[in-house]
């Protein structure tokens, strides 16, 4: 009675790992843009943009160029920087239709921990660690 218990927990195990190793893991894919972050005064970005309304064209117009990351799916997020300080930026997610889906202000990411994300952050020195 103990050995089929045993080899029963044995075979559902197995079965457990084996489905979990037949999926693949995939890692998303994003393409980041090579342009800095541009600066923007915080009244004029919150006013051009439309959350559900405004298009990619329109933030371009709007407030320029700036560092932008593409996704596989289809979103694409694009960072400005807030004032002449780094103390905030102005984060906007288009949605697969070009439509902007969500906007967000959070604060700057600090030098040393982000060198390697944001390598201005560092006033373009290296980060060693």
């Amino acid at each position: 009675m103990m050995t089929r218990v045993r080899v029963a927990g044995a075979l559902a195990l197995a079965a457990c790992l084996a489905s979990c190793a037949s999926q693949p893991f995939t890692t998303p894919n994003a393409v980041v843009t090579s342009a800095p972050k541009k600066v923007v005064a915080a009244d004029r970005a919150k006013d051009a943009v439309a959350v559900g309304k405004s298009t990619r064209a329109d933030v371009l117009a709007a407030l320029g160029e700036t560092l932008a990351i593409s996704f596989d799916s289809g979103y694409e997020i694009w960072v400005y920087r807030l004032g002449s300080e780094r103390a905030a930026e102005f984060v906007i997610l288009f949605a697969p239709s070009g439509l902007v889906a969500k906007t967000r202000i959070r604060p700057a990411p600090r030098a040393a921990k982000n060198a390697a994300i944001y390598p201005q952050a560092n006033n373009g020195e290296p980060y060693d660690g």
